[in-house]
């Protein structure tokens, strides 16, 4: 099925009479008639074969397919919500930077808690936005922050490169003092495999994660609540090291692959704050900086 076939305007009177246990509420809420959300939801239906709602007198109620799709779809639906709804009160292009990323884990630990310092020496507004496919020819953004894709221009920032640590709560780090490391039990990321294998090969031990999340803000979490020791890039835990919610195992630190680069679009409208917010973050993400 294209992306062009789907009932959008039939999923959202959907949502919305799910939402409301009402056609007539639904109706208000989407400014139509009660027959447009009668027939929107019955083209729906029909498109995915199946009934999803009971309708008794003004009253209707979720089918265990209804329920079923309601529930599948929802949160989805809040978030193109609420996408649409902040896209539409963005500042005016040349009053904010746009920066996108791929490293949502980066953004989330080191980028995001110190944005307030950048924009309290810069008169501009930091827009982050998070994706991980390349970017394509007519995307908006002043500065693509990665470590696994490019950019055609010549115009880049090196802004770190990995120390991979093995790093665990203070508790968890007591408890495990003068036992062997082999017999720690290890977090890890499944999104970057590739560290830990490294970090591995390179301290000597044959040990395997015995608990792996989707990404590394989940691991960091469950690292603080002293789930187990977690190898990752320093970089990504320094605040936290800092703050004494981790500390560093008594294992060696091992010089990682990963490079971290900062790309200036062609097409930014504000070349010269995207500049500034690159040299910024060098100095930000540089050692000890924190």
């Amino acid at each position: 099925m294209s992306k062009r076939q789907l009932p959008l305007n039939s999923i959202r009177a959907f949502v919305e009479a799910a939402r409301n246990r009402s056609f007539s509420h639904a109706a208000r809420s989407l400014q139509v008639t009660q027959g447009a959300v009668s027939r929107h939801v019955a083209a729906l239906e029909k498109h995915l074969g199946a009934r999803l709602f009971e309708r008794a007198g003004g009253a209707v109620t979720l089918t265990d397919a209804g329920r079923q799709y309601f529930d599948a779809i929802d949160e989805a639906w809040s978030t193109i919500e609420s996408a649409t709804s902040q896209s539409s009160r963005r500042a005016p292009a040349g009053d904010r930077l746009v920066v996108r990323t791929s490293l949502p884990t980066f953004a989330l630990t080191t980028l995001v808690p110190h944005l307030a310092e950048f924009e309290e020496k810069s008169p501009i507004k930091v827009e982050l936005v998070t994706s991980l496919s390349e970017p394509e020819a007519d995307d908006e953004f002043d500065v693509l922050l990665t470590r696994d894709l490019a950019l055609p221009s010549t115009d880049r920032w090196e802004i770190a490169r990995e120390t991979l640590i093995c790093v665990a709560s203070p508790g968890r780090a007591r408890d495990s003092k003068g036992r062997d490391p082999k017999e720690w039990t290890y977090l890890a990321s499944r999104s970057r495999p590739d560290v830990f294998t490294a970090w591995a090969k390179a301290a000597g031990l044959r040990v395997k994660p015995a608990v792996s999340y989707d990404h590394y803000f989940l691991a960091v979490a469950a690292a603080i609540g002293g789930l187990g020791h977690l190898v990752v890039p320093r970089l990504l835990v320094e605040r936290h090291l800092s703050d004494g919610v981790l500390v560093a195992a008594a294992t060696p630190q091992v010089q990682g692959e990963g490079r971290y680069w900062a790309y200036l679009s062609p097409k930014s409208r504000v070349p010269g704050a995207a500049t500034d917010f690159c040299r910024w973050l060098k100095a930000l993400a540089r050692p000890g900086a924190r």
